[in-house]
């Protein structure tokens, strides 16, 4: 017999035992439980990072497309317009494009949106483009309202 806390060195049968106890085992299932509390909340906050970028790529993509149409057409336009002329234009999935309001001439105001995240990003061709986040205006005054795209 063995005292309590103790591992006997050999079984009944004078063999050695082997394995763990029920403590040990306990103690490396609360490890790695508190390792995955830690890593789960940040691999969600990385995800949702990644369709921001995602958002804000697309809403670059579309500014350039802006100032093509210009180049061809001779004014800014609406993503159909620029789908009709440049059908190179593509929208990631789940990403939201719009053209708040474009002057044919002087400049465009752009919002971007992934349905996984939170964040709306605004492009603002008179303001030097890509406004920061929990920025929600742009500084384009007057002009034409746009319309809207989902990839």
């Amino acid at each position: 017999m063995s005292r309590f806390g103790e591992r006997p060195s050999a079984s009944a049968e004078g063999e050695p035992t082997a394995g763990f106890t029920l403590i040990e085992l306990l103690v490396v299932i609360i490890i790695i439980g508190v390792l995955a509390a830690i890593a789960i909340p940040s691999f969600v906050n990385q995800r949702k990072k990644g369709y921001d970028a995602q958002a804000q790529s697309d809403l670059r993509n579309l500014a350039g497309f802006e100032e093509i149409y210009l180049s061809d057409a001779g004014s800014y336009g609406t993503i159909a317009e620029i789908q009709a002329l440049e059908p190179k234009l593509a929208i990631s999935g789940g990403v939201t494009l719009s053209v708040i309001r474009f002057d044919t001439i002087n400049g465009y105001c752009l919002s971007a949106r992934h349905s996984s995240s939170g964040a709306t990003w605004y492009y603002d061709s008179e303001a030097g483009g890509m406004k920061p986040r929990g920025v929600s205006t742009c500084s384009l005054v007057g002009g034409v309202p746009g319309d809207t795209a989902t990839g």
